[in-house]
């Protein structure tokens, strides 16, 4: 086996997509540095070269994914016609680890909850001012949420079972299931 040295830059990506797959598995608490290490095929020593915690690394990779789960959306925010859906499961299809360690793992640990419910909550921001204003004020809120719950869901099963060459189908379907909760109360 021949060691192949990395940059820096390229160093911290490989650690973070390697830390995202190990704690998709098991969790922050069930996740160890060494785990982390194996996954990345470098030793544990590399891994705090690079982070000094198990903390920080897990909150880097929440950063960096809605990071990049918010430039997906940005970048659709200033089309004439946005498909935000096709976005996001683009750009979780990109990190699925990542992508279900933010929604799945980290909005089930106290500490990490927040992660997944600020982006949500930016989300929620976007989807409340795309609703029609037919849809009454006390249900906009709440199918605003529920909308965002199910492409969340949809994309996370669609990850484990699904492959990339239907992902527009899946994205099609989920618009549609948007779209009739839109319908049936706007």
């Amino acid at each position: 086996m021949t060691r192949k040295l990395l940059k820096r830059d390229e160093r911290v990506a490989s650690v973070l997509a390697a830390a995202a797959r190990a704690f998709a598995v098991g969790g922050f608490a069930a996740t160890s540095m060494e785990d982390i290490a194996a996954e990345a095929g470098v030793t544990k020593l590399i891994v705090y070269r690079h982070f000094d915690t198990k903390q920080a690394l897990y909150e880097r990779v929440l950063d960096d994914t809605r990071e990049r789960l918010a430039q997906a959306l940005r970048f659709r925010e200033r089309d004439t016609d946005p498909d935000m859906i096709a976005q996001l499961l683009a750009a979780a299809r990109a990190e699925p680890a990542a992508f279900a360690l933010l929604f799945r793992h980290s909005a089930r640990e106290p500490q990490f909850a927040g992660y997944a419910a600020g982006f949500r909550d930016r989300v929620l921001q976007i989807a409340l001012q795309a609703l029609p204003p037919s849809v009454p004020p006390e249900l906009r809120r709440w199918l605003a949420a529920l909308s965002f719950s199910i492409v969340v869901d949809g994309i996370l099963l669609w990850l484990e079972s699904g492959t990339a060459d239907g992902d527009a189908a899946v994205a099609a379907h989920l618009r549609r299931v948007a779209a009739s909760l839109v319908e049936q109360h706007g």
